[in-house]
């Protein structure tokens, strides 16, 4: 199963000084008792030089999760990182033209097929490559007529998705605009080889607009949720970071199911106490920092290791004892995906996080050096 990389904003936690003695933390839980330890690596990159923020956004799991792929935006170039010596192995150059041409817009997403071959997402196509960087060919859905049938009138469909293993299927969304992972109607799976599409409606992802902030007036503004979609052992998954609840979709039997979750540390949803619509910049501003305050809940995460799925969700409290306070909550699932536990005072691992090896990596920029902490789990009954 490919592990795929999502992103989330969150506020930043600091971790302690890199290269610092292991650390171990323990909680207790009804059903079960877990504990973690902490410890952070800096990655190995020789004379090259990293935009280490730049490329938190843009990195990239091989199937067979030994790489990582780490995008310089800067300089077009692709840095490939041993995961297991933590080390740049190669790079790849691209130019905007020409065989190795990745466009005028910065690609916003990377992907890698178990024979190394590269896509590149970008607002106006898809690229193919090869292991080393050549262009195969460019994908723009839009252009297909096999697609264009199969869609609900008047929509497009996204370029932002998620590919299988072998790269012959692309997992995206539709809607009445591209919308990145802000908007969609639905799930649309396209095998361009076979010119065969799947096209399914979501129902989980008309949260996404009802927690939608507008700014109303002559040129409009919005502050929209997020949706995370990835393809896991022959599914399709899609959440929202508005509900706590999963779309899952098996797309041999055509089989959907819809899960949502709750426990005494998580809610159903988010409350959405904030308006929708506002008329001023400033009301749009305070909006959305009351809107993120809220419940976030994160993206799944796969630990090849335990079989076993995290999510980490946050909000923002307020008290006389701890004053303002950012909660992290680590959400533990079994393969099916059937809800196993909440657990609270987790560390801040939201965002852009990876399993290898039984532990779950972040990627941090310490002093423009690109650092990843890791947090290796303990769960016993």
């Amino acid at each position: 199963m490919k592990k795929q990389l999502l992103i989330l904003v969150i506020p930043l936690l600091i971790f302690g000084a890199c290269g610092s003695p292991e650390q171990k933390e323990k909680g207790e839980n009804q059903a079960f008792d877990f504990d973690f330890e902490l410890d952070t690596v800096k990655v190995k990159t020789g004379d090259l030089l990293l935009a280490v923020s730049g490329g938190l956004s843009r990195m990239a799991l091989s199937p067979d999760l030994n790489s990582l792929y780490f995008y310089n935006v800067t300089n077009k170039r692709l840095d490939e990182i041993d995961l297991e010596s933590y080390s740049i192995v190669r790079s790849i150059d691209f130019t905007e033209e020409g065989p190795k041409g990745i466009g005028s817009l910065s690609p916003y997403e990377f992907h890698l097929t178990e024979k190394g071959e590269i896509f590149t997402s970008s607002f106006e196509a898809i690229r193919k490559m090869d292991r080393n960087g050549n262009l195969i060919t460019r994908l723009n859905w839009d252009k297909m007529d096999f697609v264009a049938e199969q869609l609900p009138p008047m929509t497009i469909t996204s370029f932002a998705g998620d590919f299988n293993d072998e790269g012959t299927l692309f997992f995206g969304t539709y809607g009445d605009s591209r919308g990145g992972n802000s908007s969609g109607e639905g799930l649309t799976i396209i095998d361009w080889a076979d010119e065969k599409v799947i096209v399914k409606k979501i129902p989980l992802l008309q949260s996404l607009s009802e927690y939608e902030i507008v700014l109303e007036g002559e040129t409009q503004m919005s502050s929209s949720d997020q949706f995370f979609l990835q393809e896991s052992f022959g599914k399709a998954l899609i959440s929202t970071n508005g509900v706590n609840g999963v779309a899952i979709y098996n797309y041999t039997s055509d089989s959907l199911v819809e899960k949502i979750f709750s426990s005494d540390l998580l809610p159903k949803r988010r409350a959405g106490d904030y308006p929708r619509k506002v008329n001023s910049m400033e009301a749009l501003e305070a909006a959305t920092k009351a809107k993120y305050s809220e419940h976030q809940f994160g993206p799944f995460v796969f630990d090849e290791k335990s079989k076993r799925y995290y999510r980490i969700s946050y909000f923002r409290s307020v008290s006389p004892v701890d004053g303002e306070k950012w909660n992290f909550i680590l959400s533990i699932f079994d393969q099916n995906l059937e809800h196993i536990e909440d657990i609270a005072d987790f560390p801040n691992f939201s965002g852009k996080v990876f399993f290898k090896d039984g532990m779950l990596h972040k990627g941090i920029n310490q002093d423009d050096e690109l650092y990843f902490v890791r947090l290796k789990p303990r769960l016993s009954h």
